[in-house]
């Protein structure tokens, strides 16, 4: 597999922009289409151009997975109505405060792992969306865990200080194996700068050729 670096107007950390699951990925409206193009072509999905909540942070304020997709509290009827009609998935416009889900949330088609911080009652009703379950966790004593991981349905790569204990239980919440990592020459917050399907991955342009290469043993891309 091609190694493969993106940007958002020279901006590596793509991950805050940029959202994805197996079949979509989500982009700022601004979004050039030659971008789109290459990123979605590399994940092997279909782009949608979209601000959430008239921010263009979708990878801050989103998650989704094939089963459905949770939206931060302010979201308006036509985003909601756009990402139904362009995904044909439920949509959940979450009540919870802490409203950065993609920040918040690391998830696959099998299991998820959320910020302890996270209302109960609200994580439940992600999950009804989500169709997995989310485990409150923490790794190296940081609770986001949307921007410490990023799994696909084969793997999964996480801050390079996750310690031998904290991979082999979010192995068994995700149900895959997964590696401690970094992106953009030495970030171990993967998940702002990198996305990944289980086709292909993107990592921001700062990414080293080294840590390219755990993103894909990490990640179960490695032919």
């Amino acid at each position: 597999m091609a190694y493969r670096r993106a940007a958002y107007f020279g901006n590596p950390f793509i991950g805050l922009f940029f959202c994805t699951n197996g079949k979509h990925t989500l982009f700022p409206i601004d979004a050039k289409d030659s971008l789109m193009e290459t990123v979605c072509s590399g994940l092997k999905t279909k782009g949608i151009k979209i601000n959430v909540q008239a921010y263009n942070l979708n990878g801050i304020y989103v998650v989704m997975n094939d089963n459905g997709i949770v939206l931060p509290s302010l979201s308006s009827d036509s985003e909601v109505k756009l990402l139904e009609k362009e995904t044909g998935l439920a949509v959940y416009v979450s009540k919870e405060k802490m409203n950065a889900h993609g920040n918040n949330i690391a998830l696959n088609d099998m299991g998820g792992l959320v910020n302890p911080c996270i209302n109960q009652k609200e994580r439940i009703e992600m999950e009804e969306c989500l169709g997995i379950e989310l485990v409150p966790f923490n790794v190296a004593g940081f609770t986001a865990m949307g921007s410490l991981c990023v799994a696909n349905n084969k793997g999964f790569i996480t801050h390079y200080s996750a310690t031998e204990r904290e991979l082999a239980e979010m192995g068994d919440i995700l149900k895959v194996k997964g590696l401690p990592g970094s992106v953009n020459t030495g970030t171990g917050f993967v998940g702002i700068g990198l996305l990944a399907t289980d086709n292909g991955y993107f990592a921001g342009e700062a990414t080293s050729s080294f840590e390219l290469g755990r993103v894909e043993e990490a990640l179960g891309m490695i032919e």
